[in-house]
């Protein structure tokens, strides 16, 4: 991630809550938000759980595709409004703008949206989930690149069961 992408993340994320969309930004960009000693390198996209609610998607896409992202499902190009049909058992909504890429996940295998909000806090006026949880997500996925934040983490903050206190 560079600096220009970071801005605008934050950027969006904003308008997003100014709008009243409701959502919980989690993975390595939220997770760099609550430790900003953690590499940009280290971050790929953004990421972000919103309720499986077809108003609220179509809100999102009308207020990012307004703000210039491109909104696929699938990599299919979409346009709001959305058809719950279309949704269905598509797990996320993808959006880029100028390299940025905004995963927006609305179906998730082990968490319903209710759990997100409990496991989120606020972190400088967004809607994050909490530093412990998202370590503790990455370890269940165990992909190379969740793998390698994980080993980064223990060796520069420290033991992932502290991750909380951050």
């Amino acid at each position: 991630m560079t600096a220009a992408h970071e801005q605008l993340y934050l950027r969006t994320l904003r308008t997003l809550v100014a709008a009243g969309v409701p959502f919980v930004g989690l993975g390595t960009f939220a997770l760099r938000r609550q430790c900003p000693q953690l590499p940009r390198r280290l971050v790929a996209d953004c990421d972000l759980q919103l309720p499986p609610d077809l108003a609220v998607l179509n809100q999102l896409t009308q207020l990012l595709q307004a703000a210039g992202w491109c909104m696929t499902l699938w990599e299919a190009p979409v346009q709001a409004p959305l058809a719950a049909a279309e949704l269905a058992g598509k797990y996320y909504l993808r959006a880029r703008r100028a390299g940025a890429v905004l995963d927006c996940t609305y179906e998730h295998d082990s968490l319903d949206w209710p759990a997100f909000q409990v496991r989120s806090h606020s972190c400088e006026g967004l809607p994050l989930l909490r530093t412990a949880a998202i370590l503790q997500e990455k370890a269940q996925i165990g992909r190379p690149r969740d793998l390698a934040l994980l080993d980064w983490w223990q060796k520069r903050i420290g033991p992932l069961l502290e991750a909380d206190g951050y």
